[in-house]
């Protein structure tokens, strides 16, 4: 049954209707399915009154991410109303078709599924809680167009938040990375329309990108001739250990990075905008990874490019440490923390005051597929500096607790 159910849905997936007699399926132990037979593939039954597939392609791949949980917030201002409720917070639903002869190229389509009734990562609120299904990534994967490099082309992955959290942070579930977090700068994007290049050896890596400024979840805009509002965008890694991308959590890694980003402001006017659109920054981020023990850090500097060097959220500086401590027969059981703190520039002769953000949790990998994650969240910005949303949470006008329990799903 469990086969006939991942037939159907691939067949729908790619939504194009032959006769039964045309086209059988095949899966491998994997999981994959495909439309041709080959060593190692068997063929999936189907009811007789089955659904066939036909494909450009000999070879989809079909996954799914999905962040399901519930949340409790105590506001310190009571004159704000706490939430207590249960969420389906994201969903990610992803299909890859691999369009060349190199099976190691392929088209990438990933749907962002997500609650509009919440704040999003541009800060913006919605009425109701209704579902909306917006393309995240939409890109060609080249493998190896340069030597020990690929590239991604179309609505791309930005340069530094893919590798942070396979790397250094892995509950994004929970929160987002340092440089998106909304209580700190918001000085990206996950994803943007543009071209990404992935350097990968064994001591080096990068990804240098050039986007559209606004990000995948904002519209677009009019820019001027000068600039035309790119963002250039970079990191380049040292892998001390040698170890290159090789990021398993079982494996031994340091890794160094030095990250920026550029933005050659071509907006007619003076905006200021949220999700990292019109922002300069540079930083410097370390990692080390052993079997039952990761540890990182990073520091970002950063001005607001749309208004000169004038006070605005995005302008400032700050850090981030953060651990994940494991133990078990399997290393299934987690103890982590995180520790943000971001400060917005001020006026001359001002008293610089920081928004802080302290993340404490446990999770249980309950297998390869399910991980179940408790934590607190505590917003406890200085006095004077209001604090914004979480990514996942509705503590939105004032310091205070988001207690959470999630269950990220995958497969």
């Amino acid at each position: 049954m469990k086969k006939i159910v991942l037939s159907t849905l691939v067949a729908l997936s790619i939504a194009t209707v032959a006769s039964a007699s045309d086209v059988k399926l095949y899966q491998d132990a994997n999981g994959q399915v495909f439309t041709s037979a080959a060593d190692g593939r068997t063929e999936i039954s189907t009811p007789s009154t089955g659904v066939s597939v036909n494909s450009m392609t000999q070879n989809l791949d079909f996954s799914m991410l999905a962040y399901l949980g519930y949340v409790n917030t105590d506001n310190r201002v009571k004159t704000t109303t706490d939430t207590n409720k249960f969420e389906a917070r994201r969903m990610y639903l992803q299909f890859k078709a691999h369009v060349l002869e190199d099976p190691k190229s392929y088209f990438r389509l990933t749907y962002d599924v997500y609650d509009t009734g919440k704040v999003d990562t541009t800060g913006a609120t919605f009425a109701g809680d209704n579902y909306t299904a917006q393309v995240k990534y939409a890109y060609l994967f080249l493998n190896d167009i340069l030597p020990f490099t690929d590239v991604e082309i179309g609505q791309a992955h930005t340069t530094l938040l893919d590798y942070e959290e396979s790397h250094s942070w892995a509950y994004r579930s929970i929160d987002n990375v340092f440089t998106e977090q909304l209580n700190a700068g918001i000085q990206n994007a996950s994803a943007g329309r543009g071209i990404d290049l992935k350097t990968n050896t064994k001591f080096f890596s990068s990804e240098l990108g050039v986007y559209n400024n606004n990000g995948y979840r904002a519209a677009e805009t009019t820019y001027n001739h000068n600039g035309m509002g790119m963002d250039y965008e970079g990191r380049l890694t040292l892998h001390a250990l040698g170890t290159g991308t090789d990021y398993k959590q079982d494996h031994t890694y340091f890794d160094v990075s030095l990250l920026g980003k550029h933005n050659v402001n071509g907006i007619a006017g003076t905006i200021t905008k949220t999700n990292g659109a019109d922002v300069d920054y540079i930083g410097v981020h370390s990692v080390f990874n052993t079997k039952p023990l990761l540890v990182a850090a990073q520091y970002i500097s950063a001005r607001n490019t749309a208004t000169g060097n004038d006070v605005t959220s995005t302008s400032g500086s700050g850090y981030s440490i953060n651990f994940d401590a494991r133990t078990g027969e399997k290393d299934q059981y987690h103890v982590f923390g995180r520790y943000d703190s971001w400060t917005p520039k001020v006026i001359t002769n001002d008293v610089e005051k920081a928004k802080r953000t302290y993340i404490a949790g446990l999770a249980w990998d309950m297998n390869k597929n399910v991980q179940w994650v408790a934590n607190v969240i505590t917003t406890d910005n200085q006095a004077g500096v209001s604090a914004v949303a979480y990514h996942h949470s509705d503590l939105s006008t004032g310091n205070g607790n988001a207690y959470m329990l999630t269950a990220q799903v995958q497969f």
